[in-house]
């Protein structure tokens, strides 16, 4: 006789960068084994390919999860950790202070966390105002990440990020998506320099899931504040 089917719920949420809803059933027991052994780990790329696992198995949406902004992996694995564990993230801070070093056990409760636009973002640079010449930015999804360490790319990394994160290119009269990867690259060459901190600054005021924490010590009694940002934050 064949044992009974194991009915799960279907829940849903909109995705950040598009507002698109999207749904999803809770993780099972074989995902929840798949993160814990991710997590003992403590290996970055581990913990990475185990979320888009377990995400691509549970969102019933179809989705490339690769191709997502980073800030709706983030997203959709907060919204599935709190309908398959718990609504609230218990974490273990220690307090860095010199003499104390204590252990803090904090909850944060997933319904707090939001995702955070700084204000002024925009994701066009301008180039020349006078011409109308710029470009629309993507953000950067784990396919690009996988090929760029963007939190310490080097010049030359740096160049490639810019590539890669570009959706088109426009004038006045055109929107030009449609060119090679050379003439891409010598494009980019020949940008003025300031544009680099242009492009850095979209990439440090990106929008990402964020708390801004605040907790007294249980050892020495000091208040601490503490920004959690990003998935490495909230999983580890």
């Amino acid at each position: 006789m064949p044992l009974p089917e194991i009915v799960t719920p279907e829940y849903s949420t909109n995705l950040p960068s598009t507002g698109e809803e999207i749904f999803f059933r809770p993780f099972l027991v074989k995902e929840e084994k798949m993160l814990l052994m991710a997590q003992e780990g403590k290996d970055k790329k581990e913990i990475t390919n185990a979320v888009v696992k377990v995400i691509s198995n549970c969102v019933k949406t179809p989705l490339d999860i690769k191709q997502l902004p980073i800030v709706d992996v983030e997203w959709i694995f907060l919204q599935l950790r709190a309908r398959s564990v718990s609504e609230v993230i218990q974490l273990n801070l220690r307090h860095t202070k010199e003499g104390c070093e204590h252990l803090n056990k904090i909850e944060i409760p997933i319904q707090d966390i939001k995702v955070n636009v700084p204000e002024g973002h925009s994701n066009i640079l301008m180039i020349n105002e006078d011409a109308g010449l710029g470009m629309k930015l993507k953000y950067p999804n784990l396919d690009i990440t996988d090929k760029v360490d963007v939190t310490s790319a080097k010049s030359e990394e740096l160049f490639e990020l810019i590539t890669l994160c570009i959706e088109n290119i426009f004038d006045k009269e055109n929107v030009y998506n449609d060119f090679t990867k050379q003439e891409l690259d010598d494009f980019v060459g020949e940008l003025p320099k300031e544009f680099l901190d242009n492009f850095m600054k979209f990439f440090t005021s990106m929008p990402k899931v964020s708390y801004d924490l605040e907790y007294e010590c249980e050892n020495c009694k000091e208040k601490v504040s503490h920004k959690l940002n990003g998935l490495m934050d909230f999983f580890l």
